[in-house]
């Protein structure tokens, strides 16, 4: 991506420019009490600064400190800032242009530069990391989100298929109208909900449609209370991400409760989006239950976990002969 691209760039001059001014700064190559051969010695120096960075970054930072040899690795920076502050007054002085004693001439200033550059390349090095770490996870957690999407279609196919099944077996005169209202449904399904977000304005529609769907279906023998509070409903929020609460009361309400009744309330804050979903219900073992938890609340717990980490709130819990779920989505800091 552009951006990680541009901070990799950004690290680079960062680091770049610290090798090659912090000893120039502390030897400048310009000054008219040095002699020249000092001039070169200065800029000898840096560049070896330059090798010891990428040969930290690359070679020592994976082979010794990646694998928590500490110790080996401290020694290595050691030696190579000891050996690279030598190598340029042993260079000048074996070519002529130093005295013997200059070559031990700030030599503890210039460790310490080595020390400095080295560090640096640790630290640019574990940057880099942590961005590529963050890439693949982010990588991960879109393909992750994309199947789950990829989901969420044919399980909405099948139970809207069972609607309309059910209403050709009784050659109901609402046929027609389901059709219509499903192909409505198919169309929010097909090219809304590729988007990244939706307004909640829209998939509030969705939802009305698919209860519409619903109760051609089953008619008065279900009792369904759809309430939704004013509010702003331009909140966008990640597609089709209400309705599974909605199917799963549907799914589980309609066929096991002598009196089938369901009850949706919506609401919106200026922060928050809140569902609430509750239907009638018969007594069973909690923990079969969850075992057979259906796809789509599965799929939905761990959309919302990729999406709204830490400003969600998924919560379902089984009183009397009522199942409640509620859902609290954080849409803005």
């Amino acid at each position: 991506m552009p951006s990680r691209k541009l901070v990799y760039i950004l690290l680079h001059i960062l680091c770049t420019a610290l090798i090659v001014v912090v000893p120039i700064f502390i030897m400048p190559l310009k000054d008219a009490e040095k002699p020249n051969y000092l001039q070169w010695h200065t800029i000898i120096f840096t560049a070896l600064q330059t090798v010891a960075f990428y040969f930290n970054a690359y070679v020592l930072y994976p082979r010794l400190l990646l694998k928590k040899r500490v110790a080996a690795y401290i020694l290595a920076v050691l030696g190579i800032s000891v050996l690279f502050a030598l190598v340029p007054g042993c260079i000048m002085v074996f070519s002529g242009e130093m005295p013997m004693y200059a070559i031990f001439a700030g030599i503890v200033v210039k460790i310490f530069i080595g020390l400095f550059v080295s560090g640096t390349a640790t630290s640019y090095r574990f940057m880099v990391d942590v961005i590529r770490d963050q890439r693949k996870q982010q990588e991960s957690l879109a393909m992750e989100l994309s199947f789950l999407r990829s989901q969420v279609s044919p399980h909405f196919m099948f139970n809207a298929l069972n609607s309309m099944v059910s209403l050709a077996r009784k050659k109901s005169d609402l046929l027609e109208p389901a059709l219509l209202k499903m192909s409505n449904l198919m169309h929010y399904m097909l090219y809304d909900s590729d988007e990244e977000k939706v307004s909640l304005h829209k998939e509030v529609e969705y939802i009305r449609s698919y209860i519409d769907l619903q109760t051609m279906r089953f008619g008065d023998s279900v009792k369904v209370l759809f309430m939704v509070q004013p509010g702003n409903y331009s909140h966008v929020i990640e597609p089709m991400l209400l309705i599974p609460l909605i199917e799963n009361a549907f799914k589980h309400g309609v066929n096991v409760a002598e009196e089938p009744e369901i009850n949706i309330r919506l609401a919106v804050s200026e922060k928050e989006v809140s569902l609430s979903v509750s239907n009638k219900t018969i007594h069973y073992n909690t923990q079969v239950a969850d075992k057979t938890k259906g796809i789509g609340l599965v799929n939905l717990e761990r959309r919302l976990k990729i999406l709204y980490p830490g400003k969600h709130q998924l919560y379902a819990q089984k009183n009397n002969n009522w199942f409640h779920a509620s859902l609290k989505i954080v849409t803005h800091d």
